[in-house]
């Protein structure tokens, strides 16, 4: 083998993202995150009478707060550690986790009624946004695509993305629309429950389904590393949502069950994509 074709062979870990200020702000806000999602999550989860809403809304807290505890923690701290030995892909869970929590954290900011942790809440929220703020910008993006795949597998993926986005959005649209004209909404979930969701999916997540999809189906670097992001935090929402719903069904919630279907195929569909992008890429 070429000396040259060694110097040009990528690997996985490289020196640790640069020093700058912005940089350490972003790592010391994510150590922050994990510790106060922690602590919210342990205290909505073994305090009784803390979330003070309706049934569907405090199961649907309480079964986030587990998924949080559980999965997103471990996973903000792994890529933390990691991205600080100079991991690549690290680095994308560490965008889909401070993803994750802006969009999950914004239901109990503002979907919530007042409980004691409610300050908490606010804290996680926007300490995840100011983190992702100067994160994003320092990111070796054309490094970290580089341990994306691509191909023919990444135009897949972005139709996915594409075709979730639009589907999700689309829907939402037409009960919105529907509602303007006849009054009629959702019969099962309660009308501020609706108006939330239909609001922040319409607002932040349609659109950045979409627009990551197009970007992943095109290949472009910023759409690998998007993509594959926005790909893992489907994943790990799906996992909320359908806990959710476990808590819900187990509270006697009317027209909710354990693991509906279509939460059960977006699941899959997102876990497959993540590993499609993520696990083991071709190297470029």
């Amino acid at each position: 083998m070429k000396a040259s074709q060694v110097l040009e062979r990528p690997t996985e870990v490289g020196p640790a993202p640069g020093t700058s200020r912005p940089l350490r702000a972003a790592y010391v806000l994510s150590a922050l995150i994990v510790g106060f999602m922690a602590t919210a999550s342990i205290v909505g989860l073994f305090l009784d009478g803390l979330y003070t809403d309706g049934a569907w809304a405090r199961e649907a807290l309480r079964g986030g707060d587990l998924v949080t505890l559980a999965l997103v923690v471990p996973l903000l701290l792994g890529a933390l550690f990691l991205s600080v030995r100079g991991s690549r892909r690290a680095q994308v869970v560490w965008v889909a986790m401070l993803g994750y929590s802006i969009y999950n954290y914004a239901y109990y900011v503002f979907g919530a009624e007042f409980n004691d942790v409610f300050l908490l809440h606010i804290a996680i929220l926007s300490m995840s946004i100011f983190a992702l703020a100067v994160l994003a910008p320092r990111l070796d993006v054309a490094g970290i695509a580089a341990r994306i795949r691509g191909g023919a597998a990444a135009r897949w993926v972005g139709a996915f993305l594409v075709l979730v986005g639009l589907g999700q959005g689309g829907l939402w649209a037409f009960l919105i629309v529907r509602f303007a004209l006849t009054g009629e909404l959702l019969p099962d979930i309660p009308e501020d429950g609706q108006h939330l969701v239909f609001a922040l999916d319409l607002a932040l997540l349609a659109p950045t389904l979409v627009l990551a999809g197009i970007l992943l189906f095109r290949r472009t670097a910023v759409g690998l590393v998007m993509g594959a992001a926005v790909a893992l935090f489907g994943a790990v929402y799906q996992v909320n949502l359908n806990m959710a719903g476990v808590f819900q069904d187990a509270a006697g919630v009317p027209g909710v069950k354990a693991f509906p279907l279509e939460g059960i195929v977006l699941l899959l569909g997102f876990v497959i994509a993540s590993a499609v992008l993520l696990i083991a890429p071709r190297q470029r």
